[in-house]
């Protein structure tokens, strides 16, 4: 894309598409950007930048046509072709993201399992066999590999991913909690699990302790209703006047 786009715009495109699916899901023809805020907790300026900047357009008085946006999202994210991913370290977490059909179903095909523990290998997971992970470089011999994900512990977790550089994965999602030091044309995504929980058990302890004192999504949550009628989410009366249509 030509235009000059920030990585914090681009991180919360998916959260706009996660909204805006589930919107065309339920049959909500349109949403406004004052809607959109509530469900995000981003300002109704920011959405409308934001989706302005990857082409996403509403119209004053109306709002945003969910189906339009939603398919629109999905072209900008690259949600409407196939990805073939390949998975390393097939315990707990890894069998979780293999197992979900939510990323096949949004273009993400697992065609290969690996793992180093021998009571793993040779096991089936949604009809992939679990090989050994020296069998990798083979493998990616025979197979086109878009994304590589690294499910592994952070001691094993640089080896694979040099693994992934050397047959030509350019795109790694990584869930081991450590830093992958690899050539800068590598695209990593990394999944902190663990500073996600602690950044959710700061917040409670602050919401606990009653140190929260700026107007942030902890205590607005508790004011968010849900609106059977309009069949979406909104502000309590006790807030305000219900959420205007308007972009």
């Amino acid at each position: 894309m030509a235009r000059d786009i920030t990585i914090n715009a681009i991180k919360r495109l998916p959260i706009y598409y996660v909204i805006f699916e589930d919107l065309y899901a339920r049959g909500v023809h349109r949403v406004s950007s004052s809607e959109l805020s509530v469900y995000t907790k981003f300002t109704s300026s920011q959405i409308r930048a934001d989706l302005n900047t990857f082409g996403a357009e509403g119209r004053q008085g109306y709002g945003y046509h969910v189906e339009t946006i939603y398919l629109d999202l999905k072209g900008v994210l690259g949600l409407d072709y196939k990805k073939n991913l390949i998975l390393t370290g097939v315990g707990n977490i890894g069998q979780a993201i293999i197992q979900s059909r939510e990323f096949e179903s949004s273009g993400f095909k697992f065609i290969g399992l690996f793992d180093s523990n021998p009571n793993m290998i040779g096991l089936s997971f949604n009809g992939i066999k679990v090989r050994n992970i020296s069998e990798l470089e083979d493998f990616a011999k025979n197979n086109t590999i878009d994304i590589g994900v690294i499910a592994v512990t952070s001691n094993s977790a640089r080896d694979v991913a040099r693994t992934y550089e050397k047959i030509g994965i350019k795109a790694i999602w990584n869930f081991a909690p450590t830093v992958l030091d690899l050539d800068k044309d590598i695209i990593v995504e990394n999944v902190p699990l663990s500073e996600s929980l602690f950044t959710l058990n700061y917040l409670l302890k602050c919401k606990n302790d009653g140190t929260f004192t700026s107007d942030d999504y902890v205590n607005r949550a508790k004011d968010i209703v849900y609106d059977k009628k309009l069949g979406l989410y909104r502000e309590s009366k006790k807030r305000g006047r219900p959420i205007k249509e308007n972009i």
